[in-house]
């Protein structure tokens, strides 16, 4: 099998493209996907301090940061390379994940790893991915029979990296002063516009990136609740800690039920947020990936039982803003028509993200043309008549 553009990277799923679909634009499309964004951001937690006050820690230690365009709590460093770099005789095979991370700099932590045979102590390594993509070289810490013996811990000290942008877990407060998210995500609880005395619900709010920002954004005059699974409830409830934010409801359970879920705030909901499982395919930068029209139509039917329990939760007049990091139509447009098809309209925002490109139904970002994630935000669907069945 041959990988895409010459890749190893395998899409059957239909890419949507604001260009013709030919063979250039679209490997312009791929070859986007194997790069990290321009920007590396961060969301200045301003319920804990101000963006002029963390600017000046940050240059305290010697970084420097940018305050966004239209985002104002929203602050950038530049991502510098490609680098070349050395490669030595011994080698460390890294999973998908771990590779993508070594990519930009992070260092390889043995649970990443899939093969290390023969590599001792003090080895210089070259970190590539199953595929066998390079992303990284550096010395190894422990030797391969140690690290298998005791499953966990630093592995790989990367001295090399394909790319170099500040790490976010070493920046000052990370976790409490300041939440890693990408420019594109960070447009949706902008979007939302949450206002004092409104109920706003997140369906699926783990990792806590949407939700938080919109808790921020709002204050403790706006009821926020975050839905996700039982199993990440823990982890989410101690990030939005962290964060001070302390009013927002964490509720474990399968939001496709949200409806019994909430209770009597069913049909009473003013805002919903609405980020669910898909096929990932705007994440960057990926070494390698695989995905299939299958893939993308499973999706997207699971994608409509959340959008159909939306419109359930949601007063008349209640809006819904739905967003993925995918850049197939199946998840994107045709998740908007299939809104509209069941008592939603569209209404435009007042004020649109001024990066990507507005269409029909909502905004795209694609990495090649915004230097971004791919991304995708609907247009606000406004919720119409009564209830569905």
């Amino acid at each position: 099998m041959t990988g895409l553009c010459g890749h190893h990277i395998y899409y059957d799923v239909g890419l949507a493209e604001d260009l013709d679909s030919v063979a250039g634009p679209v490997c312009k499309l791929v070859e986007s996907l194997l790069k990290p964004s321009r920007r590396l951001y961060v969301r200045v937690n301003t319920i804990k301090v101000s963006v002029d006050v963390y600017l000046e820690m940050l240059e305290a230690r010697g970084l420097k940061f940018y305050v966004d365009e239209e985002v104002p709590e929203a602050v950038w460093a530049p991502v510098e390379g490609p680098y070349r770099i050395p490669f030595y005789d011994k080698l460390v095979v890294a999973d998908k994940r771990a590779s993508e991370s070594v990519l930009m700099g992070s260092d390889l932590y043995t649970p990443g790893v899939l093969e290390a045979r023969g590599v001792k102590r003090g080895d210089m390594v070259t970190v590539v991915s199953p595929r066998g993509v390079p992303v990284g070289s550096g010395v190894a810490v422990v030797g391969w029979d140690e690290a298998r013996a005791t499953g966990r811990g630093l592995f790989v000290k990367i001295t090399t990296p394909i790319y170099r942008a500040p790490k976010v877990s070493e920046l000052p407060g990370s976790g409490e002063l300041i939440y890693g998210q990408s420019i594109t995500s960070m447009y949706v609880a902008r979007l939302l516009n949450p206002q004092p005395g409104e109920v706003i619900v997140d369906m699926t709010a783990a990792p806590g990136g949407k939700v938080s920002h919109v808790a921020q954004l709002a204050g403790p005059k706006v009821k926020v609740i975050a839905i996700d699974r039982p199993s990440k409830v823990r982890v989410l409830k101690e990030s939005l800690s962290k964060l001070g934010l302390h009013w927002v409801e964490v509720m474990g359970g399968d939001s496709r039920y949200a409806s019994e879920l909430l209770g009597s705030l069913a049909g009473r909901v003013d805002g919903v947020l609405l980020d669910p499982p898909c096929t990932d395919i705007g994440v960057i930068p990926k070494v390698e990936d695989v995905k299939s029209y299958r893939d993308s139509a499973n999706m997207s039917e699971y994608q409509k039982q959340f959008v159909r329990e939306a419109y359930r939760i949601l007063k008349p007049g209640g809006r819904l803003v739905y967003s993925t990091c995918t850049l197939t139509d199946l998840e994107n447009e045709a998740i908007v028509e299939y809104a509209l098809s069941i008592g939603f309209e569209l209404e435009d925002y007042d004020v649109k993200p001024g990066r990507g490109r507005v269409g029909v139904y909502g905004v795209r970002f694609t990495p090649h043309l915004d230097g971004t994630p791919g991304f995708f935000i609907s247009l606000k669907l406004v919720k119409k008549g009564r209830a569905i069945s």
